[in-house]
């Protein structure tokens, strides 16, 4: 096999995955302005951290029940395509936050956040099955670990930008720079050759069919590949609680600016680097000699516990800086570890629908957990320090059940039994 290739090659040497990042650029920066955004306007008419949960709730359980559909979507169509269409259908959707003007108006807040998580949960299993198709498999560590650094970068630089821009020029201007960013991204696919998709000749994917289920039986009989895709879940089941708990800590424990949108920035950029970070050596840990792919995932799933007992300690807005730094640096080694390795596990016409469970399953236990945490800030009267600790216990729950699960099942020699050749993963006609 080739040997792997670098963030820059990557990007100098192939020009549709060039502009698949592009259009995730600018999308995802603004997507960050809208949540800095909605962060306040929410904060605005409805005190207390129950409100902000209910709505990232709202948002996260349109994934699960929208899975079924939006996988398959992603299987029979044109996957740019679809993602041009929500971009769009996005632009639009994003304008109905300017006529949120008081309380009175919370439905429609609610109404159209759901809208517009509903578009996302078509356009990231495209995405993410996209990914396999514009790149070589030499290329496959780089290019998803690229699409992380990316998500890390556009938090930390939407996050800090949409506290700013709300703090100093408005909420509606957040607004404004996100609508136009989807039109942006529109506009960057547009210019992408479109991949027309080939019948396949695979007799078992023809007898697995084009529907849901499918997906479903599929990792039902694979149990390996059905650890891996709930990977992310595991990551979300604690890690959900820095979403939270960085608005409370910031608009309540260290406030800075107005309302407290600079310090909520500064924990979303502290959220961005240390998800730059992790991707950055996500290569680097995937190679060490002595790890294998499970017990390197064990490891930083406990690594994660410890950060957040360190977060719970915190005697300052820095060490949370500090902390939050080091659990997002470990969540997206987990992320693009996962990410590669069930893209060299899933035949290519199940991308999409098990793409698609996978985000669903991972965005219903973040929102659960988020209803947990903000339920106990404000019904059990619990302190955000007390909620931070049980939030590292969380976590070390979720690394003991995932030693028990590789101890149980040999999730290491099953990965390596996939054929990753160049014939079998060559770039696929979307």
């Amino acid at each position: 096999m080739a040997a792997q290739v670098g963030f820059l090659q990557l990007i100098r040497a192939n020009p549709a995955f060039r502009r698949v990042w592009s259009a995730q650029i600018v999308s995802e920066i603004g997507d960050w302005l809208n949540y800095a955004a909605l962060m306040q306007l929410i904060h605005r008419y409805t005190p207390g951290a129950e409100g902000a949960g209910w709505l990232i709730i709202l948002q996260m359980l349109m994934f699960p029940l929208l899975s079924p559909i939006a996988g398959v979507v992603a299987d029979r169509f044109d996957r740019r395509t679809v993602m041009i269409i929500t971009d769009l259908s996005r632009m639009v959707v994003v304008l109905g936050f300017l006529f949120v003007d008081g309380p009175s108006k919370l439905w429609l807040l609610y109404g159209l956040a759901g809208v517009q998580a509903s578009l996302v949960a078509f356009f990231e299993p495209a995405r993410q099955a996209l990914i396999p198709a514009v790149s070589k498999p030499n290329e496959r560590v780089a290019a998803n670990g690229l699409s992380s650094v990316t998500w890390s970068v556009t938090l930390g630089v939407g996050g800090f930008l949409g506290g700013l821009i709300a703090d100093r020029w408005g909420i509606s201007n957040a607004f404004l720079c996100d609508s136009a960013s989807f039109l942006v991204s529109a506009s960057i696919l547009w210019r992408m050759p479109q991949y027309k998709r080939v019948e396949t000749t695979d007799a078992a994917a023809k007898e697995r069919g084009g529907g849901f289920l499918a997906a479903v039986k599929y990792l039902g009989s694979n149990p390996a590949v059905l650890a891996v895709v709930l990977v992310k879940s595991g990551i979300s089941i604690a890690g959900s609680g820095v979403w939270l708990l960085a608005v409370v800590y910031g608009q309540q424990i260290f406030p800075l600016g107005n309302e407290g949108a600079l310090s909520v920035g500064i924990l979303n950029g502290a959220h961005g680097l240390g998800a730059l970070v992790g991707a950055i050596f996500t290569g680097w840990y995937m190679r060490l000699p002595r790890l294998s792919i499970a017990w390197g995932i064990l490891l930083l799933f406990f690594l994660r516990a410890s950060f957040f007992g360190i977060w719970g300690f915190a005697p300052n807005l820095w060490v949370v800086v500090f902390a939050t730094i080091l659990i997002t640096a470990c969540g997206s080694l987990l992320w693009v570890s996962s990410t590669t390795i069930l893209q060299r596990m899933i035949p290519e016409d199940l991308r999409g629908r098990i793409f698609s469970i996978e985000f669903g399953l991972m965005t219903l236990s973040m929102a659960g957990f988020l209803w947990l945490i903000g339920h106990a800030l404000d019904v059990w009267h619990l302190t955000a320090r007390t909620v931070t600790f049980g939030t590292a216990g969380a976590a070390g729950l979720v690394a003991v059940l995932w030693m028990i699960v590789i101890l149980v099942w040999p999730i290491d020699a099953v990965a390596e039994s996939f054929d990753v050749s160049e014939e079998h993963l060559s770039r696929n006609p979307v």
